[in-house]
C-alpha cells in the first residue's frame, strides 16, 4: 500500500510540474497545453470521447482495456488506448491511470507509439488530470503533451 502511495503521489507531482511550467528549453520538443471535455460513449468496456482545446485541438477518443481495484476501496487503475484525431493527423497510445470512484478525480498517463499524418513518426506522452464521474458520465479536465 505505501508504494501505491508513493506511485500515485510521484506521478501527480510530475504531472503538475508540467503544468506550472509548460515551456520546454529542448527544442526538439514540443509542449502542449489545453483542456479536455468527455462523456460517457457505448461500447463493450468503458470509453470516453470529446474536444480537446489547445494544442493539440481536435477530439479524444479512450477505450478501457481493464480495471483493477487497489487497497483503497474507492481507488481503482485502469488500463486503455487514447485516440487524438486533430486536422493534421492521429495519436495513439497505451493508457494508464489512478480513478477515485467517489471524488471522480484521476491521474492519467499516455504514451504515443504511434501516428498518422504529421504525427507519423512523433512519439511522446500525454498527462490529464481532471474528474470524470461515472453516474452521470461526464468528465472535464487539463492535460499537457510533451511530443518528439
Amino acid at each position: 500500500m505505501r508504494n501505491w502511495k508513493a506511485r500515485v503521489l510521484a506521478t501527480g507531482i510530475a504531472a503538475a510540474s508540467l503544468f506550472v511550467n509548460p515551456q520546454s528549453a529542448d527544442a526538439h520538443r514540443s509542449k502542449l497545453v489545453g483542456t479536455l471535455s468527455t462523456h460517457q460513449v457505448e461500447c463493450d468496456s468503458l470509453c470516453t470521447a470529446g474536444p480537446l482545446t489547445g494544442g493539440l485541438a481536435g477530439g479524444l477518443e479512450f477505450t478501457m482495456d481493464s480495471m483493477q481495484e487497489t487497497g483503497n476501496p474507492d481507488v481503482v487503475t485502469y488500463r486503455g488506448v487514447n485516440t487524438i484525431t486533430t486536422e493534421h493527423g492521429t495519436l495513439e497510445g497505451a493508457d494508464f491511470g489512478v480513478w477515485n470512484l467517489v471524488t471522480g478525480e484521476f491521474v492519467d498517463f499516455t504514451v504515443f507509439s504511434h501516428g498518422t499524418g504529421d504525427y507519423e513518426g512523433v512519439h511522446g506522452t500525454l498527462v490529464i488530470i481532471g474528474a470524470f464521474d461515472p453516474a452521470t458520465g461526464i468528465g472535464h479536465s487539463r492535460y499537457v503533451s510533451v511530443l518528439r
